[in-house]
């Protein structure tokens, strides 16, 4: 049956194209009997959807999903993150090689060894001018190419031919109903959109990195090779030989990588592929990652939140193996140091086939370990120095109050010069874990005292679900735990991205209108501040700017050449404001929680306008302090900050967070916090005075706020009474409060 109506398709079809299509269809199924197992298929193919038993997602949600991931990797920095990020863990694993190799040697007497990590390392750096050369070739190939030969750690298009598309036109037109003609002319716009050069330049550029450190790591594996093979025909203990001995050795190696039309297969050397997928993040998944990985990646309505996962689990599983000490635990270490003779079938899965392959895996074990504590050890120093910060406090409110006064979350400072370290794999996560495991162990009061380890774990592992690549994780689960505004976050995410250049449009956004704003937890305001662009036509309902609390600056005040290094610039830079009263407000425990989200029995919780006015009044107010006046909370707290007294309190308030038994002593008792609690509470009265000014511009919102809370507590006050009048006629009872 199925041949048959295979040829009377075949004697029907008016061109080549449509032909070819028809036999590639009854080549890859055997369950088309008829016109309608026929017209199943098609429509299984193009919208999805059970055939035979079978459930599979069509070419209109994969189409749709390809124009989703390029809209996001649209950005300028995607790529460079991209090439910083490969670059970073490529010449990590050759400088780790080296240096376990060197710490070996007295112990292991393998000089071969140390001599080929050696050479690798020393070609690597030798090969970058070459290298160079090789990625504007690729770049220039990608760019001609299909996007559905594209492929890259972030995205898998759908492998398509013209032939099998062109069948299904054919077939929508003449056998579609309206739905199937709805869903292909649909899924024909998102494949074109998906094939355009511009709207796909970010996988098409991440493709020709990922070639370019292709050639860079075999060309340096060849000369490692070459390397361990002079040394055998010279003999093991010969310092000198020739140069032509090695390159001849290295030539040989390169060749055997190349398949019979020139291109490089580097599957032809387990280790080599195995390096490579490690670098690059896009090892294949195993065990429970692989069995998440097949439950979530056909499923359409949760696929926006796990788009970039694998590449995350594989982040995750880099950071893992170069953390000194936990590094030491992971199954691939373990394996690796106990293997022993001569069959290395049990490590095949680690690329490691020879007894070279294990001494390279154990000198690289070596060398991340040691290279790994003193980077622990060097950033330690610098976070107990200040010059580190992390995710910040388990609480969302308080961690946003931080930012409010100035502090910036994963940054490394050098002096007042800040770099965002997120970029940088593999340490992101340990450094950021250093820095959450200082600022929440450090948390005192009643609140904290029990769930200090519970509150560090937290954010190391928000950190972790935070990284750029897993963020749709992260909103996944506070939807799941029923956050307030997760789930009209992820919608303005999910929308926004559905539209081509989401990316490129933030960051070109950032770039005009770079101050951070003050947002409510609404839809349509997280799609406004994505693209905030367009925030010039909104008059005087734009979005309120944040302001900081201790100035009334806006807040990521940048200039013209700042904000354009960060609009592109991998690793975002910052110029910090560290005055003496900021780090006095963030190390004294003082908290910040409500101060910027009521006043005066009104909450500004709902509106965004009235709380960032309350924000910038807070921070332009003058403040006394005794008999002296300060322009400002700044230069109050910084003159605190000088007196005796205050340094002696908050030398007290720190040596007992060390001590477990004065954990829950609250720290608003310490003098330090008494003081400050007065600045800020002069602060609040002195801004709220100041917006309820009819001059202010924010006066309208502010009484339209109090109105509508004053009017809700009349109203329930008159019908309590309308009620109880009704029960009790001859019964007095007291009113409600005002307030």
């Amino acid at each position: 049956d199925g041949v048959r109506l295979m040829m009377q398709m075949l004697e029907n079809s008016d061109s080549d194209e449509l032909a070819e299509g028809i036999l590639d269809v009854f080549k890859v199924s055997n369950d088309i009997h008829n016109w309608k197992d026929f017209d199943a298929w098609m429509r299984q193919k193009i919208s999805g959807g059970e055939f035979n038993g079978k459930v599979k997602t069509g070419a209109l949600i994969t189409e749709l999903q390809g124009v989703m991931v390029n809209s996001i990797l649209s950005g300028p920095k995607t790529p460079l993150r991209a090439l910083l990020g490969t670059t970073t863990n490529s010449y990590l694993n050759a400088i780790n090689e080296a240096a376990g190799a060197t710490i070996r040697r007295p112990f292991s007497g393998d000089v071969a060894s140390q001599k080929a990590s050696i050479a690798k390392l020393k070609g690597m750096f030798e090969l970058i001018p070459e290298a160079t050369q090789v990625f504007r070739k690729n770049w220039k190939a990608k760019f001609n190419a299909d996007i559905a030969d594209i492929r890259t750690r972030y995205s898998e298009p759908m492998t398509r031919g013209d032939a099998n598309w062109h069948l299904f036109g054919e077939w929508t037109e003449k056998n579609g109903k309206a739905g199937d003609k709805a869903a292909f002319y649909l899924a024909n716009i998102a494949r074109n959109l998906n094939n355009n050069k511009l709207l796909s330049w970010s996988p098409r550029a991440l493709a020709a990195t990922d070639d370019t450190f292709k050639w860079l790591l075999a060309r340096a594996r060849s000369k490692e090779i070459g390397m361990r093979q002079a040394l055998e025909v010279a003999g093991r203990d010969h310092v000198e030989f020739s140069a032509d001995l090695m390159k001849q050795a290295e030539d040989i190696h390169y060749k055997n990588l190349l398949d019979a039309d020139g291109n490089l297969d580097i599957s032809q050397d387990s280790w080599l592929n195995k390096q490579f997928k490690e670098v690059t993040l896009t090892s294949e998944l195993t065990g429970w990652s692989k069995e998440l990985d097949n439950l979530l990646k056909d499923k359409p309505l949760v696929r926006p939140f796990y788009l970039f996962a694998r590449t995350g689990i594989n982040g995750l599983n880099f950071t893992y193996k170069n953390t000194p000490l936990l590094g030491a635990l992971h199954k691939e270490s373990i394996d690796i140091l106990r293997h022993t003779g001569d069959d290395y079938s049990s490590l095949f899965k680690y690329g490691i086939e020879n007894a070279n392959d294990l001494a390279n895996a154990r000198n690289l074990f070596a060398g991340r370990q040691a290279v790994g504590a003193a980077t622990v050890t060097t950033f330690a120093g610098m976070y107990m120095a200040g010059q580190l910060t992390g995710n910040g406090p388990a609480d969302r409110q308080l961690k946003q109050n931080w930012i409010n006064a100035g502090w910036k979350p994963n940054h490394v400072y050098i002096g007042d010069v800040g770099f965002d370290y997120t970029t940088l794999e593999p340490y992101n996560t340990i450094f950021s874990a250093i820095a959450d495991i200082g600022d929440n162990m450090e948390l005192m009061g009643s609140e904290w005292a029990e769930k200090r380890l519970q509150a560090a774990a937290f954010v190391i592992g928000r950190g972790l679900t935070g990284k750029t690549y897993m963020s749709g994780l992260d909103q996944m689960m506070q939807i799941a735990q029923m956050k307030p505004g997760a789930l009209n976050k992820a919608g303005a995410n999910i929308l926004n991205n559905s539209v081509p250049l989401a990316g490129l449009r933030n960051e070109f956004d950032k770039w005009v209108n770079p101050h951070m704003k003050e947002l409510n937890s609404d839809m349509w305001t997280s799609i406004r501040n994505r693209n905030q662009a367009t925030e010039f036509l909104a008059g005087e309902t734009k979005l309120p700017e944040k302001s900081d609390l201790l100035n009334g600056k806006p807040i990521n005040n940048w200039n013209i050449i700042g904000r354009s290094f960060n609009a592109v610039s991998p690793v975002a830079l910052d110029i910090r404001n560290d005055t003496p009263g900021r780090r006095l407000l963030l190390d004294s425990n003082y908290d910040l929680k409500s101060t910027t989200y009521a006043y005066g029995g009104y909450s500004f919780v709902k509106d965004a306008h009235v709380r960032a006015h309350f924000q910038n009044a807070i921070g332009t107010v003058p403040v006394t302090v005794g008999f002296k006046k300060f322009k400002n909370v700044e230069e109050a707290l910084n003159y605190l900050a000088k007196r005796p007294d205050i340094k002696n309190s908050m030398e007290d308030m720190q040596r007992d967070s060390k001590n477990p038994a004065n954990w829950d002593l609250d720290p608003n008792t310490y003098p330090h916090n008494t003081l400050i609690d007065q600045v800020m509470n002069q602060a609040r009265a002195k801004a709220w005075a100041k917006i309820n000014r009819p001059e202010h511009p924010g006066y309208e919102r502010v009484q339209k706020l109090k109105s509508e809370k004053d009017g809700k507590d009349s109203k329930t006050r008159d019908n309590r009474q309308e009620i109880l009048d009704l029960s009790f006629p001859n019964r007095t009872v007291d009113q409600f409060p005002k307030n």
